[in-house]
């Protein structure tokens, strides 16, 4: 009977020695993508669209689409992009995203972008908002956005 008991202990401490490794998995470093560097630009008083920046890397061999974003403080969340045309920049829509395997999107000013619409809420007051992107078959992911102001700090150092 001993020797059960003490198997069963075994093998009971072997199941929980691998048991976080599962739980813990953080799905922004999965097998497929890896989003670094977001961040939201602080809207001027008044304003009620922002746009949010951040890099996309397709860490797997298997293309991936990014077909939707939410957020929690905007209820419409699009993906648009600058194009040049007929010596003109301008912004369009776009329905989904492509980070094909072992590539990196960057979402960056002047680029593809995040637009959040209808914000109700004074985003320079948070430290960070969530954003969940979906994809077509690499799965959910929900990270922070970083809120950054685009007006210098009127804060002085003194020496």
């Amino acid at each position: 009977m001993g020797k059960f008991l003490l198997l069963g202990v075994s093998v009971l401490s072997a199941m929980v020695t691998l048991l976080p490794a599962k739980v813990t998995a953080n799905p922004k470093s999965s097998e497929f993508l890896q989003i670094s560097d977001g961040y939201l630009r602080a809207m001027p008083p008044g304003q009620t669209v922002t746009v949010g920046f951040l890099k996309v890397r397709n860490m797997s061999d298997r293309d991936c689409e990014i077909t939707s974003a939410k957020s929690s403080i905007s209820d419409r969340v699009e993906f648009h992009e600058h194009l040049h045309s007929d010596g003109m920049m301008r912004m369009r829509p776009r329905a989904r995203v492509s980070v094909l395997a072992g590539e990196t999107v960057d979402f960056k000013p002047g680029s593809l972008h995040l637009m959040l619409f209808d914000i109700n809420v004074k985003i320079e007051e948070l430290p960070h908002t969530l954003i969940t992107l979906q994809t077509d078959q690499c799965g959910s992911y929900r990270f922070p956005l970083s809120i950054k102001s685009l007006i210098p700090s009127k804060t002085k150092e003194h020496h």
